[in-house]
């Protein structure tokens, strides 16, 4: 009988501890998830829990295309390691590719209307091209006031830096990277008092003034007095490549580039590999060294 009554007790206890854990989780809810691709809302992290006042402009009435103009002018750079940047500045590159933002734009607009005022949109892409590789593009976004926020904390196109053997990511590593804004629209600036309050990890994010980039893209580039009858010509003797040139040009560059990307990932599995080997050998030998046995001491006559 008082096993009974001492098991029910602990039924008890693990059924209380377990409704008293998930009422402490922040809110975290998948609104996406294919080919290893996730989309969803959590709660705001930049919300102060004591500001009843800060809020974030959600749910949104962005269109799908809306979506995809804003993410499409969104760039970052960034290096593996922090003393590449000293010799060579990186090129921005976009944040995601045609591809991405044609696939993942309608889920992000579905996301933005579903969230509420304390939430936000998180995502993780998978690298593109169909190959496994550990890294991602990742970080969240969300409106407030007259501003898209957007925080990234990992991209696909850097390399993911040495870790010494350790399989987790250090999220205070942030590649170096550097969020960008494509011309013809900038980045706002922000005043102090609508800033976000980012995380001290979160370092990597931008702001746009969202309604003011999408009526100045849907404008369209400025045209000068003049200039719309008459077109400059090449100088002469100047050869102008065609359109098919071009094209093969870019895709023989793409094709060096993923090539490279593909040896730079082999040869960190390789690495890992040969580390791991190193560290079973290791152990192996410590193991078959028999132990020092004690000097014996002399007795004294």
């Amino acid at each position: 009988m008082r096993t009974i009554t001492v098991f029910r007790s602990l039924i008890l206890l693990l059924t209380l501890t377990g409704t008293i854990g998930c009422a402490l989780l922040p809110n975290h809810r998948i609104t996406y998830h294919q080919d290893d691709a996730e989309i969803g809302i959590e709660d705001d992290p930049t919300i102060p829990t004591k500001q009843l006042d800060v809020r974030n402009a959600q749910p949104s009435h962005l269109t799908v295309d809306e979506v995809k103009s804003l993410l499409n002018v969104i760039q970052v750079s960034g290096w593996s390691g922090t003393l590449m940047g000293i010799f060579i500045s990186p090129t921005p590159v976009p944040l995601l590719s045609p591809e991405e933002i044609e696939k993942y734009s309608s889920p992000v607009a579905d996301a933005l209307k579903e969230a509420t005022p304390t939430e936000r949109v998180f995502f993780s892409f998978p690298k593109p091209g169909g190959r496994y590789s550990e890294d991602r593009t990742a970080g969240a976004l969300f409106l407030r006031g007259r501003y898209l926020h957007i925080v990234v904390t990992d991209h696909n196109s850097v390399l993911r830096a040495d870790t010494g053997g350790d399989n987790l990511r250090d999220i205070r590593d942030t590649k170096g990277m550097k969020l960008w804004i494509a011309r013809p629209a900038e980045p706002a600036t922000v005043p102090d008092a609508e800033m976000p309050h980012w995380a001290a990890f979160e370092t990597t994010h931008i702001s746009l003034n969202y309604a003011q980039t999408l009526a100045l893209l849907k404008a369209g580039p400025p045209k000068r007095a003049g200039s719309a009858s008459v077109k400059p010509g090449p100088p002469a003797g100047v050869a102008v490549p065609s359109k098919q040139d071009v094209r093969e040009q870019a895709r023989e560059l793409d094709d060096s580039n993923r090539d490279l990307r593909e040896r730079l990932d082999d040869q960190s599995k390789k690495t890992k590999e040969l580390s791991e080997e190193v560290d079973r050998l290791r152990q192996q030998l410590e193991q078959n060294t028999p132990p020092k046995s004690s000097p014996r001491t002399k007795s004294s006559p």
